[in-house]
C-alpha cells in the first residue's frame, strides 16, 4: 500500500515509484548478466538503459547435418545387388561359352561409350 506523506500529489507518487521499480529492474538485470554468460538462452531483459522495448537475438547455430546410417546401408545393399547382378552376367556368359574376361571387357567397353555420350 502507498502511503500519502506530506502533501504530494498522485502524479508525483506514480512518477516516484515508476523510477523506484525502473531502478529495481535494471539492478536485477545487473545481477543476473553473470547468469547470462552461463545460460545463453536464457532471457534476462527486454528493455535497454532508457526503458525502450529492445528485440531479443536469437541463437541459432547452423551445423551441418550428421551423414545418416541409413544412406550407409543404402550403399551396402546397392553394392551387394550390383555384385549380385555381376554374377549372374557371368555365369550366363560362361553357360553361353564366353569367359569372364570377356564379360567384364564388353561391359567395361559399354560404360566408356555411355559415359563419352
Amino acid at each position: 500500500m502507498l502511503r500519502v506523506v506530506g502533501k504530494l500529489t498522485a502524479p508525483s507518487l506514480v512518477d516516484d515509484r515508476l523510477k523506484a521499480l525502473q531502478e529495481q529492474l535494471l539492478s536485477l538485470e545487473k545481477e543476473l548478466a553473470p547468469a547470462k554468460d552461463k545460460k545463453p538462452n536464457q532471457q534476462v531483459s527486454v528493455l535497454d538503459e532508457s526503458g525502450a522495448w529492445q528485440p531479443q537475438k536469437r541463437l541459432v547455430a547452423w551445423q551441418p547435418m550428421k551423414r545418416s546410417q541409413v544412406y550407409e546401408d543404402d550403399k551396402v545393399a546397392l553394392i551387394h545387388a550390383i555384385e549380385a547382378r555381376l554374377q549372374e552376367v557371368l555365369r550366363a556368359g560362361e553357360r553361353l561359352g564366353v569367359s569372364a574376361d570377356e564379360v567384364l571387357r564388353d561391359i567395361r567397353y559399354r560404360n566408356q561409350q555411355a559415359a563419352s555420350n
